[in-house]
């Protein structure tokens, strides 16, 4: 990764008692391809009388044969002891440096300039934002410099760049890159990795403003996403560019799919995060309305025949089955009765996994395995749901083994079951469906830690 240079400009530069200041000794040694330079009032009013850093790069660049770009970002900024008055314009440059700069690294001096820029600046070099290296310039004194500074009327820049011992053979390199900081940041990359790890993008979001605008920005939408915000997530997505797509499927208009897509990946996100019991209470909605999507889509009428509508509550209708689909209705009632031991079918019941589950096994549009996985759902809730919704209760993966079991007696567990409903949601959207969308949120936390 390239580097550039950030740094504040003081009174110990470009060149101060016969050596580098902070800024051209980062120069000599990291050979960054840009320097971009903070400059209060008062050194832009030395910069405008006798060009200094403008000569200084030059110098630098002509002497040690390498193209030496720089940037100055001139202020009014007179009151550079007011933390408060440094901190915005410091700040601000800092982030437009970092935006126009992907790609690179940014090195960030933190021995120009004065001690309210440097505390600045040492709070930069942890900053998530951008890549970042904090580099300390030694005194080559070791100790507080008694020379004369910059800012000395007689100061001569050309003067100090013959003259200037850093240039000889064997001097030696004062830059330092200070532990701590990097320690700091380390742990803010920890914290973001254990959030990810955790899908807990509610805490990422609100570190947005550690984060660079883009990273925020996707922390906010992965928030906004897992909590079922479809509106404000889809807000959020809209102008980012990334490597790889947030809604990748091949027809986004219909909203069934949008929504039972989104439930998907919310259960994947709990599943993974081991939180079994929203997980359980979760996974009869999700199914209640795929097994509709499935029934559509393999009945010999439109769905609309055999179910009853009274307000919020959907039913399947008898009358409407014997009339539009005789022989599903007979394949019916067969299951029903071997599931319900010859009890009579309660028709009242709002559509569920009680009615829909039989009704997928006498439509036959799935594979035996996935038939399987429903019965396995069914005994789920049956088992955990009411208990887990209605009592002070815990799901574990052990309960949801003990109680998924196929055909064969073999039991699995969660990921299994999730993995199941992913195939089945393909089934029910065959043309809409894209693979990658099981992977969306693996690829955005892969790419903010890349960012990182």
């Amino acid at each position: 990764m390239p580097d550039i240079l950030f740094t504040c400009a003081g009174t110990t530069d470009p060149v101060r008692g016969g050596h580098d200041g902070g800024i051209l000794h980062v120069v000599r040694h990291y050979r960054p391809e840009k320097v971009y330079l903070f400059l209060s009032k008062e050194m832009v009013g030395y910069e405008t009388k006798d060009h200094r850093f403008e000569r200084t790069f030059r110098h630098a660049s002509e002497k040690w044969g390498y193209p030496l770009e720089w940037h100055e970002e001139q202020t009014d900024l007179e009151n550079v002891a007011d933390l408060d008055a440094v901190s915005e314009p410091l700040y601000g440059f800092f982030r437009r440096v970092a935006e126009e700069n992907p790609g690179y690294r940014i090195l960030i001096n933190l021995s120009s300039g004065t001690p309210q820029m440097k505390i600045i600046l040492a709070q930069l070099a942890v900053s998530l934002q951008a890549p970042v290296l904090g580099v300390q310039v030694l005194n080559p004194q070791k100790q507080s410099g008694d020379s004369k500074r910059t800012n000395d009327p007689d100061y001569d820049v050309e003067f100090e760049l013959e003259l200037n011992e850093d240039d000889e053979p064997g001097a030696p390199n004062r830059c330092l890159e200070p532990k701590l900081l990097a320690v700091q940041r380390d742990r803010q990359c920890a914290q973001i990795r254990s959030l990810l790890a955790r899908r807990d993008y509610g805490a990422l979001a609100a570190m947005d403003k550690e984060l660079p605008p883009q990273l925020a920005k996707l922390a906010c939408h992965l928030a906004a996403r897992s909590e079922l915000q479809m509106k404000e997530a889809a807000k959020l997505a809209r102008g980012m560019t990334l490597p790889f797509k947030l809604y990748p499927a091949l027809d986004a208009t219909d909203e069934r799919y949008r929504l039972l897509s989104e439930y998907y990946l919310l259960l994947r996100n709990l599943q993974r995060t081991q939180r079994y019991t929203e997980f359980v209470l979760r996974l009869n909605p999700f199914l209640t309305q795929l097994l509709l999507r499935l029934i559509e889509q393999n009945l010999p009428c439109p769905l609309g025949s055999i179910l009853e509508k009274r307000g919020k509550h959907t039913y399947l209708s008898p009358e409407g089955m014997e009339r539009h689909a005789p022989e599903i209705k007979q394949a019916f009632e067969r299951e029903m009765a071997n599931r319900r031991k010859n009890l009579r079918i309660d028709w009242t019941k709002d559509f569920s996994l009680y009615l829909g589950i039989p009704m997928m096994h006498a439509l036959g549009g799935l594979t035996p395995a996935l038939l399987d996985v429903l019965d396995a759902c069914e005994k789920l809730n049956g088992s955990q749901r009411n208990a887990a919704a209605h009592q002070l209760y815990a799901v574990t993966e052990k309960q949801i083994c003990e109680e998924c079991c196929d055909s064969h007696g073999q039991h699995y567990g969660s990921s299994r079951l999730v993995q199941a409903l992913g195939q089945m949601l393909k089934r029910a959207y065959p043309d809409v469906c894209d693979d990658a969308l099981f992977t969306v949120y693996d690829r955005c936390e892969a790419y903010i830690l890349e960012q990182l």
